[in-house]
């Protein structure tokens, strides 16, 4: 049985995925850390069905239409694949932007369960969202779920629970597009502002906000800044530039060298061991298994510790915010402005810039 898991970028997906597998794959706080599906089975602590279950992680997607690659293999993989059920993992923080994609699943005919994720963070701001509601009006199950706690109580059991009792069986769509020309761009928009307000009616009548006056605190104003159409990309620069200085001329090149140093003494003792033997024999392994594992490993420290600070910034939520300010300016040119990253990198060298 294939349970795929599909949501928004950085609902907490993948961070789920990794809780009921028991794999560790990549997050971030960013879209698009997840750019393709992976497969692995569910651990049996969490389900009591003898068949064996296959939890299949997608790339986050907006929308089932793609526009893209990441949208493109998860839309596909629904359309053509056809899981046994999908769980749909929706940010509760923003559940407006994650119901929309939600009742385009709803529409393919395939069993849907909703992971109401980030509940937690809910309960911090006072929201409320009434489940039961939800569930009535999406006609599907609706679980509270905390994919970064490990508690019994994240709701992760529950939600693989529903889905093996969903599979096989019909689910109603509360909303069906209507027939029109998908090349149509007016039409296209039209629909998708007509599924938008169906979704915002739903969420007036399902969720509770405290609606709290005051002060912007210190983060806002940092986003203010990093955000500022100048200022951040100053910022970005000096930013990059530290990350370029730390790893090539600091860091990276301390690490490079005590380990070089080691590999050369380590070379030494090996030709000394060796002074006896064969030519061919002391050149195979002396210079060139010892020497070239030596080779390596003096550029190997410049590129983990670059790797090491965009990672930090990656998490930190900076470069999330970095991509807002050159998406933009990369829009004129076709690309997104989370190409800022590979593009810089690679002046450097390709493969870091592929790697990026």
């Amino acid at each position: 049985m294939r349970i795929a898991f599909a949501g928004n970028p950085n609902s907490g997906k993948t961070t789920m995925y990794n809780s009921l597998t028991g794999e560790n794959e990549r997050v971030g706080n960013w879209a698009g850390v997840t750019i393709g599906k992976k497969e692995s089975p569910i651990k049996k602590e969490y389900y009591d069905s003898t068949e064996a279950l296959i939890a299949v992680d997608l790339p986050g997607a907006y929308s089932m239409s793609p526009f893209t690659p990441e949208e493109s293999i998860t839309s596909g993989y629904v359309r053509d694949e056809n899981p046994d059920v999908i769980i749909n993992i929706v940010d509760a923080t923003n559940l407006s932007r994650s119901l929309f994609f939600t009742t385009q699943l709803l529409e393919l005919g395939i069993p849907v369960v909703v992971a109401l994720n980030k509940s937690d963070i809910n309960e911090k701001q006072n929201t409320k969202i009434d489940t039961e509601t939800l569930s009535k009006k999406l006609n599907c199950p609706v679980i509270r779920t905390i994919s970064t706690s490990s508690g019994s109580d994240n709701g992760l059991k529950e939600v693989v629970k529903s889905a093996v009792e969903l599979s096989g069986r019909k689910q109603k769509a509360p909303y069906l597009q209507a027939e029109i020309n998908l090349h149509d761009k007016k039409a296209v928009e039209a629909e998708d502002r007509k599924r938008f307000d169906f979704v915002n009616k739903i969420v007036k009548e399902v969720e509770t906000r405290q609606v709290l006056t005051r002060e912007r605190n210190s983060q806002d104003k940092i986003d203010a800044v990093l955000t500022n159409k100048v200022a951040g990309i100053v910022i970005f620069a000096l930013v990059m530039w530290a990350v370029f200085w730390i790893s090539q001329s600091w860091l990276g090149p301390l690490i490079a060298d005590w380990l070089v140093g080691w590999i050369e003494t380590f070379q030494g003792w090996v030709s000394a061991q060796l002074e006896n033997a064969a030519p061919i024999l002391q050149a195979i392994l002396a210079d060139g298994i010892v020497g070239g594992v030596g080779a390596v490993v003096g550029f190997l420290p410049l590129v983990m510790v670059m790797y090491f600070l965009i990672a930090l910034l990656e998490d930190c939520g900076y470069m999330a915010r970095v991509s807002v300010v050159m998406d933009p300016i990369f829009k004129r040119v076709g690309l997104s402005g989370k190409a800022i990253i590979p593009i810089i990198i690679g002046t450097g060298c390709g493969i870091p810039g592929i790697m990026a």
